[in-house]
C-alpha cells in the first residue's frame, strides 16, 4: 500500500461519514424525540451523546460502510436505518443491566421474544420497539438471533470481571468474545456473515474490545473491574499479543475472497480503530520505563492512567501506527 490508498480510503471515509450525518438529521434524532414523547421518557445526557456521536454515527459509517465497501455493495437506507437503530439498542440495552436491573429471563425475553414482555421502564420500551423492529426486518433472522444470544450471553459473563482473582485464561475469552460478539452482531443487522467473514469480525471486535479496556483503566481501576491492561505487569509484552493479534486479523483479511483493492482499504479503515491501542500501550511502556519496574495500576495517579489522543506526540504516533500496521500480513 502507498501514501494515494491512504489519502483515497480517508477521502471516501469522511463522505461516508457526512452520508451518515445527514441521514441522521433525517431520521436519527427525530426517531429519539418520537421515542421519548411516545414512551413519555428520556434518554440521559450521556446517551444521548454515545448515539449521536458513536453508536449512531462512527459504527454506521466507519464499521457497517466499510463492510458493504469489502463486498463491493452499495448501503442501503433501509440497511442504514437497521444499524442506526442498533445503535439506539445498544446503550439502552446496558442500561437494563446495570440502571433497571431486569433480571436475566426479562432481558431473555426482550432479546428472543420481545412482542411477550410487559415493558415498565423507559429503556424497556424502547428496547422491546427496537429488537423487534429489527426482528422482522433483518435479512436472516436466525442468524440475528444467534449473534443476539452470544451478546446476552456474554454480558452476563461479564459480571466475573467483577472477581479479583478471576484467571487470565478467563479474562481474556472474555474480553475477546465481549468484543467480537458486539461487532458481529451489527454485522447481522445487514447481511449473515460468511463463516471466514465471521472470524475476521470476531477477531477486529477483540482488538477494539482490548483496545478500549486500556483507554478505560481510568474508570475500570477505581470500579473494582478487572481487565487485561489492569491487571498487566508487563505492557512490553502486552503490547507484542496485541501487535501479533493485528497480524493475526490482517490475514485473515487478505484470505478473504473479494477484490484486493477492497481488503486494502478495508484494513487501512479498520487500523484507523485498532492503531489507538498501540498508542495506549506505549504510553504505558513508558511509565513503566519511568517507574523502573511492573505497575501497579491501583497505584497509579489518574493523569498517568490516561492516555490523551489530543496530544500531538500521540496524534503523530497514531498516524504512523495507521500507516505501518497495516503492512502486516
Amino acid at each position: 500500500m502507498n501514501i494515494l490508498d491512504y489519502i483515497k480510503t480517508f477521502s471516501k471515509l469522511w463522505k461516508s461519514i457526512q452520508e451518515q450525518r445527514r441521514f441522521n438529521e433525517k431520521f436519527l434524532m427525530k426517531y429519539v424525540e418520537e421515542l421519548q414523547q411516545k414512551y413519555k421518557g428520556s434518554f440521559h445526557k450521556g446517551q444521548i451523546e454515545k448515539i449521536k456521536n458513536y453508536y449512531g454515527l462512527f459504527i454506521p459509517a466507519v464499521l457497517a460502510a466499510s463492510y458493504k465497501k469489502l463486498y463491493g455493495e452499495t448501503f442501503s437506507d433501509e440497511e442504514r436505518k437497521r444499524v442506526t437503530m442498533f445503535g439506539i439498542l445498544t446503550p439502552v440495552g446496558d442500561d437494563l443491566f446495570d440502571i433497571d436491573k431486569l433480571d436475566v429471563e426479562s432481558i431473555r425475553t426482550i432479546t428472543y421474544t420481545p412482542e411477550e414482555y410487559d415493558a415498565k421502564t423507559f429503556s424497556a420500551k424502547v428496547a422491546k420497539e427496537i429488537q423487534s423492529y429489527l426482528l422482522n426486518h433483518v435479512p436472516d433472522r436466525e442468524a440475528y438471533l444467534e449473534a443476539a444470544k452470544n451478546v446476552f450471553e456474554i454480558q452476563i459473563e461479564t459480571i466475573k470481571q467483577a472477581n479479583p482473582l478471576i484467571t487470565d485464561e478467563k479474562l481474556e475469552r472474555i474480553t475477546f468474545a465481549k468484543g467480537g460478539y458486539s461487532v458481529i452482531i451489527y454485522h447481522e443487522t445487514l447481511k449473515k456473515a460468511s463463516p471466514e467473514m465471521w472470524k475476521v469480525l470476531f477477531y477486529i471486535g477483540s482488538l477494539m474490545q482490548f483496545a478500549n479496556d486500556i483507554f478505560d483503566m481510568h474508570k475500570d481501576v477505581p470500579d473494582g473491574i478487572t481487565t487485561l491492561p489492569n491487571r498487566c505487569k508487563d505492557f512490553k509484552a502486552l503490547r507484542k499479543k496485541y501487535v501479533e493479534r493485528v497480524k493475526e486479523c490482517y490475514k485473515l483479511i487478505y484470505a478473504l475472497p473479494f477484490k484486493e483493492q477492497n481488503k486494502k482499504e478495508f484494513c487501512i479503515v479498520m487500523n484507523f480503530i485498532i492503531s489507538r491501542g498501540v498508542v495506549a500501550l506505549d504510553h504505558f511502556i513508558s511509565i513503566e520505563k519511568q517507574k523502573g519496574g511492573a505497575l501497579i495500576a491501583s497505584e497509579l495517579k489518574r493523569k498517568e492512567i490516561i492516555c490523551d489522543m489530543q496530544k500531538l506526540s500521540n496524534i503523530l504516533r497514531w498516524l504512523k501506527y495507521i500507516y505501518v500496521l497495516p503492512k502486516f500480513k
